[in-house]
């Protein structure tokens, strides 16, 4: 930079006035020179007021000749030894006190010529205080403290004249300057020794060998730090108030260069350049970007007064000015100055100056200098929390820059790794720093084997020229210096044994991760200079593939040959490896051109890592945040294999020209996915790598699938010929196999390499893979084309190693397990034509174990989380069971499942073991682990009896409950006269509404659907129970339906003939009494009744109750005379010759629900009675008269009996921010990516709201079929925006869960649009709170539902479903359905985003919380906008590669970090729909998991009928019951 300049750094001889004091020096004797110094300085200094009390004494030199007299005599004295340290006190006592001449406030004793002149008295003493810095040559240590006393006040006064001086003048600052330089030069210039002094615990000591020598105490390294930064705040002081000229900065680079053995000048090297660069960053890029953190001493280390043209040249200056760091790496270098060549030549122990003892400090000096580059590449990259004091505590800087955080939980706040999104370009931060880093990242390589002619150097420029942009090589003489000094002679490194190349791999890994980083923060659609990206894959290859410093040459390039593609299994890191892991974790997840050149390097370094159950890590780096450094980088190659089948790559540095097909690396992937899960301890690390597994079984299914497609496409005969070949010639036909499939991946372009088949479409196929149909093939020989790693292999290896693992290692962790059991859930979903059943038998076997050994843990250890991971086992073998339904088939499942069911239930299984005579049921205590267990068991026995085999039944997915109500009941129905316009009020009124047990509703219509034909007694029952509504209709029958058709008699059985022989007929009168009544004689006891006479005669009024009773019974005999005549009549004209025998009435009137609650045990009088268990009877009638009954009743049909979720898809383009740009773009399919509809139909398909009767993102259309609006027709151009819930959502569903997914679009905030917020009219949305609170040890859930009125602002301008419905569309609202609508209702507070990105760096601007507006689903609490809304966000990036990055946020909580997809991971095209979907899905339910508030559905629809019971309940005896049966309902 100044190599024009000459420099004004004088030899130390002609310094600090010698022409005047060498005079007085040969003057006079040495005796009598002290006595008249020492009596000088003394007197001088007592009038001071410094040494006795009182104001100073006005000074009486008033001459300048007297100065002229004095001044020599007291620098003679500043140069006296130290043992005369009186005299140095009292001469550096006047001294400083003169120099306040220069201050505003001179003091008094400060003499007149020098207030008159201070300036040019000030050089004079600034030159004398030279000679008090002067090593002494062989001292004690208490000698050396005196000086270093001395020294420090002298600096204090200078800095303080320096500061406060209101007349320094150019000279004067440039003498102050070169004062400190030369100070520096004789204290810093002379090498140092470090002695390690271990006894006494401390860290080093420091011995300075003087010039002639001997050793000494060194007073340089005591002052190294204080005169450094004397030296550096004064100079910036200069720089602000009378710049440097160029020969002075010329003077301090090269005095820097010669003080680099120093640790201290790095240090305050380091030190102004976070300082210089802080203020540089702060007016480049405004406030907004991140700031550099300083301590209390660096923040006014920068003068205010300081211009931001100074700043930018002192910054470049200073960065500069210790020349190239990497030089600190060559101790030849260092050494090549002339205080070394001097201590050389006269020291008998070092015959080199580059064997001098002090130069084993340099590694550390070189991890020093490293830092501090690396730290300024933070800076300007916009990291967060950078200080000073963070990079000098740590020990390699982590990727604190990169998009994921390696905490200890493997989450953190995106706060903490957000770079600023106003960064500098790499480019540029390459131009700035990249000639010293890639220098430092290939030290100690020979690059000759690897290096082509484009990376040597043409031999121009100099070290200082690092700013310039390369061409081709790094320029100069930095880059003859790597090639040329960077490996040291044999002799050399055999006299100097202590200093290895290996003691510098600190800061050669402190380089490569700084590089790293650089390379990592590379923006969507930014370019990189080619030439940097050959370098960098140079540099990363070079520090990938050293591993051991003591290996040769040759050794190296027989392990590189002979492990090209294999890697080394030492389980050791090197620490340049390890830095590249930890730093470069989004190396492969960026559009970095022609990085998968790196695999294999990356390869063989994470089966060193990942594998091994200990690995020899660096020091200071845990192995737990290596392993997740390793996992990441795995978890973003693990699509390569398969995305790029028949891509070549050629591995950097290998000279041969070899060539490796990227698919033929899928296996050692596999391999070691499976091999780093068995070893892996770290929570956080084994569920990324289970999110790995599960991608790798559904990418490998989904491919198999694909290829067996596209197969169909080639021609048959060629396959017919290469599997025909194959019994005679395997080899040839393998060999034939794989160009076949390399001509057809190299005919497919990148982007389309998935064909015309998407993901959603794929579930159903049956065909088998390439390796499968070849492997019948293979018999005899001994290459079996049967892959290990084809998906029905991934898929047994999973279920074993998850399984095992699962029971063996994973039960105590909560979350691990939850992450093991998501992916069993996900493998049981996956559909694989060779499936084998006793694998998915062993799999619900061990879910059975697994459960079972959780409920038998001791009741200490049974708390909140552990219930949680059986609830997820109980879902888990849901999942399965309906996946597989022939496993019910095998009885020892059947019985499995069955025990483990009645384990949740009851709390204890009826039959322990085999041998064991079972408990029954009334002899076992029901006590369950807990109620949330319990609710799991019942929800797995309801799957098994009610989906196992039947799902999806005739009502379609959408729906598990029938879809006949009572209004379609009705409607069919030809007894009753039903109009078109039938309420619900009034058409519960025709049915009768019973409760059984407490938790099944039955609602009995008596009257025949339509069946005159055949009559029958008939009662239809809508049963309404916990797990959903079917509809029965039941008709008494004396035969069976197929025999009831038959006959049994003739259709003409003619006329019976008459029996006129009918037998005799006696007339007998009946007599009540004897009668020899008449003749008994009374007694008095009969006479004590008075006669009825005796009674008329007396009474009155008896008299007439007399006559009326008599005339009652007159009419009574003649009534009963004109019946026995008719009867008499009949009988006696029968036999009769024209009567004919006709048959009685069909009967039409049955109490058929009587019939039915009999048959089934209701009505016996325990039955209708309270019980101890219970205080509701087994059977209560409904009053549906009732106000209110038939909202409740709507209530209960609308409570659904399966989990709903709902996720909201937005697309954003590039720099977007505005939610309402963001919505617009999916109003057109020119806006949105090519793939973007496809994504949308891999997440669910298209269902009309108005027609579908699951749920629908929104309670307004949910759970309900109408007459859809007369809208416009659907634009096909559109690009998402029709599945934005007005007229089509995407849904999916299982027996277990339904999700919709919705896309919001503009149209929804529009008047008469399809609203999406709740309705600002009063409609008793009752919603259950979900605190989502976790911890607490095992609270269960409220045995009552929690009601809470929503209320939303009428004046918002939210796009509201329920209120635009209620408004907009008249009386369509008829037919809607309002209230409480869905029974997933809790929970409802948190969102789940799917966030599609142009521009990754837009992850970080998104408005997640102004697009609240646009997700309201109606199932919000009525207090979720005054909380923190709990969002979870999927972030989508398409890379230009063809695949996809993945980013995930929101999942801060205990157990939010749901799988399949991981943060950071890169996945396929062809899977990426369905792990986007199961990832929402699974965060979901850790939501409900993690809430105490949750109710399962079946528990809400329980609950449910428990409030009508209590509201509508018949409070009756049982008479009053049974006469309540015979009453005919309304009809």
């Amino acid at each position: 930079m100044f190599s024009d300049w000459p420099s004004e750094l004088v030899p130390q001889q002609g310094w600090g006035d010698e022409a005047a004091i060498s005079a007085f020096k040969d003057a006079v004797p040495w005796n009598v020179g002290r006595d008249f110094v020492a009596g000088t300085a003394k007197h001088l200094a007592s009038s001071l007021g410094l040494t006795k009390p009182g104001p100073p004494i006005r000074s009486k030199i008033i001459h300048d000749k007297q100065l002229q007299v004095l001044m020599p005599a007291l620098g003679y004295g500043l140069s006296f030894p130290l043992s005369e340290i009186d005299i140095l006190r009292d001469c550096v006592s006047v001294y400083c006190e003169w120099l306040s001449a220069l201050l505003p406030n001179p003091k008094s004793s400060v003499p007149a010529p020098i207030l008159s002149d201070p300036n040019h008295y000030a050089r004079i003493i600034i030159n004398h205080f030279y000679y008090l810095f002067v090593p002494r040559g062989a001292q004690g240590p208490d000698v050396i403290n005196r000086q270093a006393v001395l020294c420090h006040r002298v600096l204090r006064t200078l800095q303080n004249i320096a500061q406060n001086s209101p007349c320094l003048s150019e000279d004067t600052w440039q003498t102050l300057l070169l004062f400190l330089l030369h100070i520096n030069s004789a204290l810093l210039s002379p090498p140092t020794v470090k002695v390690s002094d271990e006894s006494e615990g401390a860290s080093t000591s420091s011995l300075s060998l003087n010039l002639t020598g001997d050793v000494a105490e060194d007073a340089g390294e005591q002052l190294c730090e204080r005169v450094l930064s004397v030296l550096f705040e004064t100079w910036l002081l200069a720089c602000a108030r009378c710049f440097p000229p160029p020969p002075l900065w010329n003077a301090l680079r090269e005095s820097c260069q010669r003080w680099r053995h120093r640790a201290g000048l790095i240090d305050q090297w380091n030190r102004i350049n976070f300082a210089l660069t802080g203020k540089l960053i702060s007016f480049m890029y405004g406030p907004s970007f991140p700031e550099i953190k300083f301590s209390e001493d660096d923040l006014n280390i920068i003068p205010s007064t300081m211009s931001r043209d100074c700043i930018a040249q002192v910054w470049y200056r200073i960065l500069h000015i210790i020349g190239n760091p990497v030089d600190l790496s060559r101790h030849t270098v260092i050494s090549k100055t002339p205080a070394f060549l001097k201590y050389a030549i006269s020291s008998e122990l070092v015959i080199e100056p580059s064997q001098h003892p002090c130069l084993q400090m340099l590694p550390a000096i070189f991890l020093s200098a490293m830092k501090g580059v690396s730290g300024l590449v933070d800076a300007f990259l916009g990291v967060p929390n950078i200080s000073l004091e963070n990079l000098n505590q740590k020990g390699h800087h982590l990727s604190s820059s990169s998009s994921l955080s390696l905490s200890s939980e493997g989450r953190g706040e995106d706060s903490a790794r957000l770079l600023a999104s106003g960064r500098a370009k790499c480019n540029s931060i390459l131009h700035l720093f990249g000639p010293w880093l890639f220098e430092a990242a290939l030290i100690n390589c020979n690059m000759q084997a690897s290096l082509g002619p484009q990376h040597k150097t043409d031999g121009s420029g100099s070290a200082g020229s690092g700013s310039r942009r390369p061409v081709s090589g790094f320029g100069g003489e930095s880059g003859r210096k790597s090639s040329d000094s960077s490996v040291p002679s044999e002799p050399q490194n055999d006299r100097l044994a202590n200093l290895s190349p290996q003691h510098f791999q600190g800061g050669r890994a402190e380089a490569l991760g700084a590089l790293c980083r650089i390379f990592c923060s590379k923006k969507t659609g930014e370019e990189i200079l080619p030439v940097y990206l050959a370098r960098f894959y140079l540099a990363v290859h070079q520090g990938l593939r050293q591993t051991d410093s003591n290996a040769t040459a040759h050794q190296e390039q027989a392990s590189f040959t002979s492990n090209k593609y294999q890697g080394s299994k030492t389980g050791v890191c090197s620490e340049t490896a390890a830095s590249i892991l930890v730093n470069g974790v989004d190396l492969f997840r960026l559009d970095l051109q022609g990085v998968v050149s790196l695999v294999p390097s990356v390869l063989g370094v994470l089966e060193g890592v990942l594998p091994e159950a200990e690995v020899n890590a660096p020091p200071h780096l845990p192995v737990p945040l290596l392993r997740r450094a390793a996992t990441h980088v795995l978890l973003s190659i693990l699509p390569l294999p398969l995305h790029f089948q028949g891509l070549q790559v050629k591995e950097v540095g290998c000279s041969s020209g070899e060539r490796l097909v990227l698919s033929h690396l899928r296996p050692q992937l596999v391999n070691l996915l499976s091999n780093a899960l068995q070893v892996e301890t770290d929570p956080a690390n084994t569920q990324m790598l289970l999110g790995g597994l599960l991608f790798c079984v559904q990418d490998a299914a989904l491919c198999e699938v694909m290829d067996s497609i596209s197969q169909h496409n080639f021609s048959s005969d060629r396959d017919h010929n290469i599997m025909s070949s194959g019994a005679s010639d395997t080899v040839s036909s393998h060999g034939d196999y794989n160009s076949l499939l390399d001509d057809s991946c190299e005919t497919l372009p990148v982007g389309d390499s998935l064909g015309p088949v998407g993901s959603s479409g794929l579930s159903s196929t049956t065909s088998a893979s390439h390796a499968t149909l070849l492997s019948a093939t293979d018999t005899d020989g001994p290459p079996s084309f049967e892959d290990p790693d084809s998906a029905h292999a991934l898929f047994v290896r999973a279920i074993y190693l998850v399984c095992h693992r699962l029971i063996s290692s994973w039960k105590s962790d909560v979350n691990v397990s939850l992450a093991g059991l998501e992916l069993l859930s996900g493998l049981a979903r996956l559909s694989i034509a060779e499936q084998d059943g006793l694998e998915c038998k062993r799999a619900v076997k061990w879910l059975c174990d697994y459960i079972a050994y959780q409920c038998s843990r001791p009741a200490r250890l049974h708390s909140k989380d552990l219930h949680s991971t059986i609830v997820a086992a109980f879902h888990c073998a849901s999942v399965w069971l309906v996946a597989h339904p022939y496993l019910l088939q095998d009885k020892e499942c059947l019985g499995t499942i069955l025990e483990v069911i009645e384990l949740g239930i009851s709390g204890s299984k009826s039959q322990v073991k085999s041998s064991d005579a079972p408990r029954l049921k009334h002899e076992k205590e029901l006590k369950p682990a807990s109620m949330r267990v319990r609710d799991s068991a019942e929800a797995l026995l309801s799957c098994v009896l009610s989906q196992v085999g039947t799902f999806p039944s005739v009502c379609g997915a959408e729906s598990l409950s029938s879809l006949l109500d009572e209004l379609t009941l009705l409607r069919h129905c030809n007894t009753c006269d039903v109009s078109d316009q039938l309420t619900r009020d009034a058409a519960v009124q025709h049915f009768r509404y019973f409760v059984a047990q407490n938790s099944i509703m039955l609602a009995l219509l008596e009257q025949p659907l339509g069946n005159h034909q055949d009559p029958q007694p008939t009662v239809t029952a809508l049963i309404r129970g916990p797990f959903g509504r079917v509809a029965w209709t039941m008709q008494l029958r004396h035969l069976a339906r197929h025999k009831s058709s038959a006959k049994l008699y003739t259709v003409n059985p003619g006329r019976p003939l008459p029996m006129n022989d009918v037998g005799i007929k006696h007339n007998v009168k009946p007599k009540y009494f004897p009668d020899s009544v008449e003749r008994i004689p009374l007694c008095k006891a009969d006479k004590s009744i008075p006669s009825l006479e005796s009674v008329i005669m007396v009474d009155e009024k008896s008299a007439i109750e007399h006559d009326k009773l008599l005339q009652i019974l007159d009419h009574q005999i003649a009534f009963e005379d004109n019946i026995r005549r008719q009867v008499e009549r009949e009988i006696t004209d029968y036999p009769d010759v024209e009567t004919e025998c006709v048959a009685p009435p069909l009967c039409h009137e049955f109490q058929t629900a009587r019939l039915l609650l009999s048959h089934f045990g209701f009505l016996s009088l325990d039955a209708l009675q309270e019980s101890v268990e219970s205080a509701v009877p087994s059977l209560v009638a409904l009053d549906s008269s009732m106000a209110g009954f038939a909202k409740d009743l709507e209530l209960l049909d609308t409570t659904n009996n399966r989990t709903v979720d709902t996720g909201h898809v937005f697309y954003v383009r590039a720099g977007q921010t505005n939610p309402h740009d963001i919505l617009n773009n999916v109003v057109s399919v020119s806006s949105v990516h090519p793939h973007f509809l496809e994504f949308l139909g891999g997440l669910g398909w298209s269902v009309n709201v108005h027609q579908h009767p699951g749920w629908t993102g929104h309670v307004s259309t949910a759970f309900t079929v109408t007459t859809p609006p007369q809208d416009a027709p659907l634009d096909s151009n559109h690009g998402g925006s029709v599945f934005s819930g007005r007229t089509h959502v995407l849904y999916w569903s299982d027996a277990l869960s339904e999700m919709a997914f919705v896309v919001p679009s503009p149209a929804l905030s529009q008047p008469n649009s399809q609203p999406a917020a709740s309705n600002s009219v009063n409609m008793g949305l009752v919603l259950e709170r979900c605190d989502g609170s976790g911890g607490g040890s095992g609270s269960e859930r409220s045995d009552s539902l929690h009601s809470y009125d929503v209320e939303v602002d009428q004046g918002s301008s939210l796009s509201s479903h329920t209120s635009q419905m209620s408004f907009g569309h008249g009386n369509e609202n008829r037919n809607r359905k309002f209230g409480r609508q869905t029974s997933a209702m809790s929970c409802g507070d948190h969102k789940v985003y799917i966030v599609w990105l142009e521009s990754f760096e837009d992850s970080y601007t998104f408005p997640a919380i102004d697009l609240l507006n646009e997700t309201i689903t109606g199932r919000e609490s009525s207090s979720w906008k005054d909380k923190e809304a709990c969002i979870y966000i999927i972030f989508i990036h398409a890379l230009t590669n063809g695949l996809f990055r993945i980013k995930l946020q929101g999942q801060n909580a205990k157990l939010s970090m749901a799988g399949p997809l991981i943060d950071g991971q890169v996945v396929s095209r062809r899977v990426l729909g369905t792990l986007v979907r199961q990832t929402a899905l699974n965060m979901c339910r850790r939501k409900r998991l993690e809430s105490d508030s949750y109710q399962p559905p079946h528990v809400r629809r329980k609950l449910r009928i428990q409030e009508m019971v209590q509201k509508y309940r018949y409070e009756m005896t049982e008479p009053e019951f049974y006469s309540h049966l015979f009453t005919s309902p309304l009809c």
